[in-house]
């Protein structure tokens, strides 16, 4: 598949975000992403990429799991602890992300089924 074929752009979030496990606030930023990724086959739904430092560290936990896409680069993945909860691999983020996305080194995104994101 070629970049023509499938490709993503990233852009500034118009809007503050903020990230929540329950009540729990995970992330806030006024300086958040979005990465909108598209295929011939399927427009995926745009994803919000938060800086790290507007994450709350202590919620993170480093994860061994890793995993690649043809169009960001390699991925690695954090889970979030929340309570007396642990959320595996809840959250990834690209260490060197491919030119196309470059604008998601530093940031990171949680899986919508696990954490909620919204605007503030």
């Amino acid at each position: 598949m070629t970049e023509q074929e499938h490709n993503a752009h990233v852009s500034p979030a118009d809007a503050p975000y903020v990230a929540k496990v329950g009540g729990t606030v995970i992330a806030r930023s006024d300086r958040a992403v979005i990465l909108q990724e598209v295929s011939p086959r399927k427009t995926y739904p745009p994803v919000i990429y938060f800086p790290l430092e507007d994450v709350e560290q202590r919620h993170l936990l480093a994860s061994d799991h890793h995993s690649f896409c043809p169009i960001k680069g390699d991925a690695g993945y954090y889970s979030l602890r929340t309570g007396g909860e642990t959320l595996e691999n809840a959250v990834w983020f690209y260490p060197d992300p491919l030119p196309m996305v470059a604008g998601v080194k530093g940031h990171v995104a949680f899986y919508p089924d696990r954490v909620t994101v919204e605007k503030v």
